[in-house]
């Protein structure tokens, strides 16, 4: 058999097979569609009897016909028998439903997952049967994202939490006929126990910084998490954030972000001089111990103070806090000097959303993030702290 002899037995054989499973797909139809009328007709069969010998005197009354859209099957059409005093009901079939509830299940997550509404009807028409309209798929959604709003106010007792991650960003979401940009604030922790990270918190708000973070502290702290085991909080230089977390956790200490106060810096610094100020900013914020950065900073201020005295103010009025990891061990440094892993997590939350552009409504922002929050608590349990190279690279479903 030479090449092209054996390309047409191969393509025929491909041929043969998807017509095989295609027969196979019908008979299963075919066969659940028999075994539910037969289920149906069982059912009514005991009704009768039970009302006969109760002295009530019902029948038969033909059939009805009704659709029900199955995972994996698509819609089939079924014969529901009927009896003469409208006394059956159906104990097998979703009431006044077209469609089971895997069914109405995986529609709400091919949703969360990042398909729009329009893209969900779509696959569930071809693959589900019947029509679908945005209305239909965003029901679906509240209906099966109970779990979702579980998970969000989950209890938090029993677990310690060494460091916390703080960091809020904008999306725009609609409210009645206006679109408005909010703020959503996430606390992501380290558990003590493995090193493991987890998102705690996510807060749509759109009150006055300080004060909400307030109220995520406090929920956090209602929801039992040990205020006294945290020992580090991570954050950047948002106006209220540190005043708010030194009152709500007066155990522990923070950690500025080196990123942030880094670029905050270089804008204060001419573009002529900007890659020499980075390197010695670099010597600093990257030294083998606390003494040596503090020693390099001493040769920064030296070097640039007369110059750009702006931008060295900035790092010198936080260098305790940028500096404040070393308190921790080495294997930690590289994660508690940034909030990189917060950043991952607002990155895949930007990843999800962006595809809609504005989203309809806060509950479900909510369900939208805390979907992209649990596929990465899954993820992250493979991975410490002590390996950020991993999480930074992962991406949510």
């Amino acid at each position: 058999m030479d090449v092209s002899q054996a390309k047409v037995f191969l393509e025929q054989g491909r041929r043969e097979g998807e017509e095989k499973l295609r027969a196979v797909s019908e008979w299963a139809r075919s066969f659940v569609q028999r075994g539910l009328e037969a289920l149906l007709k069982a059912e009514l069969t005991v009704l009768l009897e039970r009302e006969s010998e109760a002295g009530e005197a019902n029948s038969r009354n033909g059939y009805r016909q009704r659709s029900l859209s199955l995972s994996g099957l698509g819609k089939l059409g079924l014969r529901v028998p009927r009896d003469r005093q409208s006394h059956y009901r159906s104990q097998l079939l979703p009431f006044r439903k077209r469609r089971t509830m895997e069914l109405e299940s995986m529609a709400a997550e091919m949703f969360l997952a990042g398909l729009s509404t329009r893209d969900v009807s779509r696959v569930l028409e071809r693959h589900g049967g019947g029509s679908f309209d945005s209305k239909e798929i965003s029901r679906m959604v509240a209906a099966t994202s109970g779990e979702l709003d579980a998970w969000r106010q989950r209890n938090l007792a029993g677990t310690r939490y060494r460091f916390l991650y703080l960091d809020g960003t904008y999306f725009a979401v609609r409210r009645g006929k206006s679109v408005e940009r909010l703020p959503i604030l996430c606390v992501v922790g380290v558990r003590a126990d493995d090193d493991k990270l987890e998102v705690l918190a996510l807060e749509v708000g759109d009150r006055e910084q300080r004060s909400l973070w307030s109220e995520v502290f406090q929920d956090l702290v209602r929801r039992g998490l040990d205020a006294d085991g945290v020992e580090l909080g991570i954050m950047d230089g948002l106006p209220g954030l540190e005043a708010a977390f030194r009152a709500a956790f007066s155990q522990a200490q923070t950690q500025r972000c080196q990123v942030h106060a880094k670029r905050n810096a270089l804008k204060r610094v001419g573009k002529k001089d900007r890659e020499a100020f980075r390197k010695d900013l670099d010597a600093v914020f990257y030294a083998k111990s606390e003494a040596k950065a503090r020693r390099a900073f001493s040769q920064l201020r030296l070097q640039w103070q007369s110059v750009y005295p702006t931008a060295v103010e900035i790092i010198e009025r936080d260098l305790d806090s940028l500096l404040r990891f070393f308190r921790w061990e080495a294997p930690y440094w590289p994660s508690l000097r940034t909030t990189n892993p917060i950043e991952r997590v607002n990155k895949e939350f930007k990843r999800r959303t962006n595809a809609m552009e504005i989203v309809g409504g806060e509950a479900t922002m909510y369900r939208l993030l805390a979907y992209v929050a649990l596929t990465l608590n899954f993820a992250w349990r493979k991975y410490a702290l002590s390996t950020p190279r991993h999480f930074y690279t992962l991406k949510a479903a």
